[in-house]
């Protein structure tokens, strides 16, 4: 195993290296997308480069960006166990509110509709972080988890608890949407792939086992109340460390000068060089304002970016691009799929384990929870760790540059494993197989869901650099919108195929669907630089646009 060496690269290191950069083996980092990583002797370069700045995130202290990932990560598993909780619920949920009381709704729209409101918070809350920042969004939505909590704590009928479910749902939409540009805008390009999988698996994870304990706060009556009591203090705590411990993350970094020319680093987190203050983009940047103390200017609770609302509105055309780009279409589609799957398992286990030959306890079905928490947690080396090290090697073999392509390995994984779950699942549970397979599909599938989910977020943002921002709406926004009618057929389909071949189906599905990584990785490098040549010049979209 080799040593890793990093190291931050100075501006002369890169005025070097660009001047070699005509040569045959640089030539591919030129391309968004493709970034010269690895220098000649093997140091890992610290990409970006972070600047003097206090309000530059890679400038802050160790334990300053520790605090920040302790806020996000706190608010990440508040959010899911609170969307969560009414699929472990539902028995006293059902007890308590009848057909007459849930007209002319359908009870289990309480599992489904936050989801919904997850997709159409991905279209609400990254283009709105474009115009006022990260950390505004960020407190806004656990604001808006915490009422909606209390609400659905006191909630006096269906109605009410509908409504706040979709609150919650909508305020859990900024975890898995803008919450990951958050991530981004923390770390350096060799740290994403470890940190973005250690999110994805340990909120996994640890909601995984707090699953496994609800039923133990509710009961066959009423007591469903309780749960959502309970959570009030959780979801106050998030709001409180988002207050105090997250600061605004979205930096551009500004261009300086050394040595008689200007750097400056662009929206695909490159740098370019200028001869003169009027070729850089922007010109010349005004200094920082000054504040009595760094206390007021993190805890500022609301501001603009410098692209202001012009950049939140410029990224709904941008959305739309990306919806039809198919190197991102392609992922949000496996996605769909994917939490298809996972919702084909979680709305029949309940009853598959209750019902002969099995009739487990509800305390013993929850279980079912704590294989899903350790498929994810498994999901944190594979995709991360294994990730890691793939790219790099591959990095180093092609001149030091990492191109996007390098992640499509972190695809093979997920795809076979969560095409074999959900066959495992269909035929246990058509031919009652002993209800261990049941319990090892499920953790397959929480396996595929947060390993798929690292690989989708590092190939949209890191592929398509300057659309960061719209590629993980449409990423987050398609798939849970579109899960969320997914939904609606899987009782219809269950009935009409049987568990069994409807699982088969959509096993077949993820599969073909995952596929098409093959044609991606012999022909998806020539197709993103065509994309990028043509239509790659609107930056309103970038993690850091110029």
């Amino acid at each position: 195993m080799f040593e890793e060496k990093l190291t931050s690269p100075t501006p002369s290191e890169y005025i070097s290296s660009t001047s070699t950069s005509t040569r045959s083996k640089y030539v591919s980092r030129d391309f968004s997308g493709s970034v010269f990583i690895i220098s000649s002797d093997g140091r890992m370069l610290k990409l970006p480069i972070p600047t003097s700045s206090s309000r530059d995130p890679l400038n802050w202290s160790k334990m300053k960006r520790a605090r920040a990932f302790f806020a996000i990560f706190f608010f990440s598993i508040t959010g899911l166990v609170v969307v969560q909780g009414p699929s472990l619920m539902f028995a006293p949920l059902l007890e308590e509110f009848s057909d007459e009381d849930t007209r002319p709704f359908n009870p289990t729209l309480l599992l489904s509709a936050p989801t919904l409101f997850m997709g159409i918070g991905a279209f609400l809350w990254i283009p709105l972080s474009l115009a006022i920042g990260r950390r505004p969004v960020f407190l806004i939505g656990t604001m808006i988890m915490l009422l909606a909590t209390l609400w659905a704590g006191i909630a006096g009928n269906f109605y009410q608890l509908l409504t706040a479910v979709c609150l919650q749902g909508l305020a859990e939409g900024v975890n898995t949407s803008m919450g990951l540009l958050m991530v981004i805008d923390l770390t350096f390009i060799h740290q994403r792939p470890q940190i973005i999988a250690m999110l994805w698996s340990l909120v996994g994870f640890i909601g995984g086992c707090i699953y496994s304990f609800v039923p133990h706060m509710t009961n066959a009556s009423t007591r469903w109340r309780s749960f959502y009591l309970l959570w009030i203090v959780p979801s106050a705590i998030a709001v409180a460390l988002a207050f105090f411990l997250v600061p605004e993350t979205y930096f551009i970094r500004p261009a300086v000068a050394f040595n008689g020319r200007i750097l400056a680093q662009s929206a695909t987190e490159k740098v370019h060089i200028y001869q003169d203050w009027e070729e850089v983009p922007g010109g010349k940047s005004l200094p920082d304002i000054p504040h009595s103390s760094p206390w007021v200017r993190d805890l500022q609770f609301w501001g603009t970016t410098r692209g202001g609302w012009k950049a939140m509105w410029a990224c709904y055309p941008q959305i739309l691009g990306c919806f039809v780009n198919p190197l991102i279409f392609w992922v949000a589609l496996l996605n769909a799929i994917v939490f298809g799957s996972m919702l084909s398992i979680g709305e029949t286990y309940n009853f598959v384990l209750t019902s002969p030959p099995y009739f487990l306890d509800i305390h013993y079905t929850a279980l079912v929870n704590m294989a899903g928490a350790i498929g994810s947690l498994i999901a944190w080396p594979v995709s991360g760790k294994m990730i890691a090290w793939v790219s790099r090697r591959l990095a180093m073999s092609n001149a030091g540059v990492r191109d996007a392509e390098h992640y499509l390995p972190a695809f093979i994984l997920p795809i076979i494993a969560g095409t074999t779950s959900v066959i495992i699942y269909g035929l246990a549970a058509q031919h009652k197989w002993h209800f261990m397979f049941i319990y090892v599909s499920y953790g397959l599938n929480i396996f595929t869901f947060s390993s798929l989910a690292t690989a989708n977020t590092l190939w949209v943002t890191e592929a398509f650099p300057r659309w960061a921002a719209p590629a993980l709406v449409v990423l987050s926004g398609v798939s849970y919108t579109a899960s969320f009618g997914i939904s609606f057929s899987i009782q219809p389909w269950v009935a009409s195929q049987g568990i069994a071949n409807a699982n088969i189906e959509i096993g077949s599905m993820i599969a073909v669907v995952g596929l098409v990584l093959i044609p991606i990785a012999f022909w998806g490098k020539k197709l993103r630089q065509h994309i990028h040549e043509r239509w790659g010049t609107s930056e309103m979209g970038a993690l850091r646009p110029q």
